[in-house]
Parts: structure tokens; sequence; C-alpha cells
């Protein structure tokens, strides 16, 4: 089993991208890592995704990016939790697109990691963030075995 999909088992109960069988409601995504320690992922936004009528819900866009920021740091082996966030939306976004979800680790000072994630549509960015990552206290991620 590799470093991340240990990892991963303990954040199998995540809302977000755990998996099917204990969210019904999760969102699957795959991510892929690529050069440079960059991962990224596709999202097909779905009728359940939105906020006003036939757009995708600001909150929904906040946790791809931040679940794709996560992901990025499971992939280097890096367990962390979100201390900060900001998001800029940049375009609406459409139920019925297909979004390319992409994050990338800009650096680290002292166990805060600091990344960065967009979402784009086609050529189009549609929302981007950049957060702040700690490494967690002992004991409070749990490690499933």
């Amino acid at each position: 089993m590799s470093d991340y999909q240990n990892l991963l088992r303990s954040h199998a109960h995540c809302m977000v991208c755990g998996p099917e069988s204990v969210h019904k409601a999760g969102v699957p995504l795959l991510f892929i890592r690529e050069a440079g320690g960059k991962v990224s992922a596709e999202f097909q936004v779905g009728e359940r995704h939105q906020g006003y009528t036939g757009l995708m819900h600001g909150g929904m866009t906040s946790t791809l990016l931040d679940a794709a920021m996560t992901h990025c740091l499971l992939m280097s082996g890096i367990q962390a939790l979100t201390a900060e966030l900001t998001v800029r939306f940049m375009a609406p976004i459409r139920v019925g697109q297909t979004l390319q979800l992409s994050a990338q680790l800009l650096g680290e000072r002292r166990g805060i990691y600091q990344l960065e994630a967009w979402l784009h549509h086609g050529a189009q960015g549609v929302a981007r963030a950049r957060a702040k990552f700690i490494t967690s206290p002992a004991g409070v991620i749990a490690h499933v075995d």
C-alpha cells in the first residue's frame, strides 16, 4: 500500500471525498499526481451542487479547492489541517459544467504549509484559493488500522 493510500485511511470518513459506501452524497474525486507535486482531478457539477438555481454553491466551490489542497499534501506524505482559506470567485459555475481542479504546494515553514488551488472550465479560470495548513497536534487526526 502506498503512503498516499495509507494516509487516505485516516481520511475515509471525509464528507466530500470519502467512499460512497460511507457517504452516499460524497464527491467522487480521483486525484492524479503530476510533475512538480501538483495534483489534479475532474469534477462534474450536478444538480445537487446548486446554490442559486443553475449555479454551483460557493461553499461547494470552496470545499473542492480545500479538498484538492488536502490531497496535494496527502500525496506528499503530509497530514495537516486547514488553518486559513481564502477563495477568489472569478466566474459563475453552471450546473452541467466539467471542471478541472488542481492544487500545488508553494512552500513550508515551521510546520505551516502554503498551497494554492484552481478551478477551470476549459481555459477559463472560475475560482482559485490560497490556504495555510498546519501539522496537527498528536492525537487529533485518527489513524485507522
